[in-house]
């Protein structure tokens, strides 16, 4: 991972930085129009750090390769100043669901950047089996238990991943179920094993879901 100095070019504000960070980077930023008259902000670290500290007033998903590198950055909106902090997250619509774009790693290393639905009625996260090594799970420890599912009961393998991503938060030590591919399909379930770390609004007007920390 190479180091970034957005120094380098003297830029002389928020959006110039940003856009001085992705052209020596290659890291794609969507969302730079909502960067209006912010100051230049000091950075200094690895070009982890100087993210955090550039996006740091502002809600943001980050997409990630399977080596857990930063290929893109979604700028969603400016953070509230004061009272709560409410994280608002951009949606897809898949049917009747709403989908949020999520990076997670079972080990820290490798990483996978994954649209996933959201559903209050899970109570983990859920993933196919096939993921199990995608994430870097392979010699993990898994218990073995029945869960609900729609199509009724199944066993699955539950485990840990150690980090998930979404709109700039970082949840550590995430419980998961894997099950089978064949019953799940195509579909990855962002269930209250995160959601129940906040407050969740789901707003099916706006197709937008809210995030409250409690």
């Amino acid at each position: 991972m190479v180091s970034v100095n957005t120094h380098a070019q003297e830029p002389e504000d928020l959006h110039a930085q940003l856009r001085s960070l992705q052209n020596q980077t290659n890291i794609q930023i969507i969302g730079l129009e909502r960067i209006q008259h912010e100051e230049k902000i000091p950075t200094s670290g690895n070009i982890e750090q100087q993210i955090q500290q550039l996006f740091a007033s502002f809600n943001h998903v980050i997409s990630r390769n399977p080596k857990g590198q930063i290929e893109r950055i979604v700028i969603i909106n400016k953070k509230q100043k004061g009272g709560e902090e409410r994280i608002v997250l951009p949606t897809m619509i898949k049917g009747n669901h709403l989908m949020v774009s999520v990076s997670l790693t079972g080990n820290g290393q490798l990483w996978q950047t994954l649209d996933m639905l959201i559903d209050t009625g899970a109570d983990l996260v859920v993933l196919p089996e096939s993921m199990i090594d995608q994430l870097g799970l392979t010699d993990s420890p898994f218990r073995h238990e029945q869960i609900q599912t729609a199509n009724g009961m199944t066993e699955a393998k539950i485990g840990i991943l150690q980090e998930l991503k979404i709109a700039g938060e970082t949840v550590e030590n995430v419980d998961v179920a894997f099950i089978a591919d064949s019953l799940l399909g195509e579909s990855r379930l962002l269930g209250m094993s995160v959601l129940g770390r906040y407050q969740v609004t789901i707003d099916d007007k706006s197709q937008s879901v809210t995030l409250l920390k409690k």
